[in-house]
């Protein structure tokens, strides 16, 4: 990907999440929401829920600061309210300083995670969450 595009996308995909996090902060209850609505296609469809399942409600409780609850809904969410806080600030920071830091970290890791020592790892650890998820939504 082009370093426009990525930074454009990124900036993007940040403010939609952060749109996102608002509306349900506003309009949903968290209880209720648990109880077994979502707007997830894949359990919507299969009935059992995919591996990012939760990350709403981890990032509410995160903005609570309900750690534990956090945890709790899913894990990710934990790298996602990182990288929601990080990323928007170092584009900003590239684009005032006329730098591609986050670029050059992006096509590193892109190339680090091609790489079949660190993309098992990866997987496993992606599929050890979808398990939770299952579990947590199915007991």
């Amino acid at each position: 990907m082009k370093k426009d595009r990525l930074y454009f996308f990124t900036m993007l995909a940040t403010i939609a999440g952060y749109a996102w996090l608002l509306w349900n902060e506003k309009y949903s209850n968290l209880q209720e929401n648990t109880a077994g609505t979502s707007l997830c296609l894949f359990r919507h469809f299969t009935g059992i829920p995919c591996p990012s399942c939760g990350t709403t409600h981890a990032l509410l409780a995160l903005s609570h600061l309900h750690i534990a609850d956090a945890f709790y809904f899913n894990p990710i969410g934990f790298i996602l309210a990182l990288a929601m806080l990080i990323l928007p600030v170092w584009i900003i920071r590239d684009a005032i300083v006329k730098q591609d830091s986050f670029y050059v970290f992006y096509r590193r890791m892109e190339l680090l995670l091609s790489k079949r020592w660190v993309a098992i790892p990866f997987f496993l650890l992606v599929a050890c969450n979808w398990i939770w998820n299952i579990y947590k939504y199915t007991s």
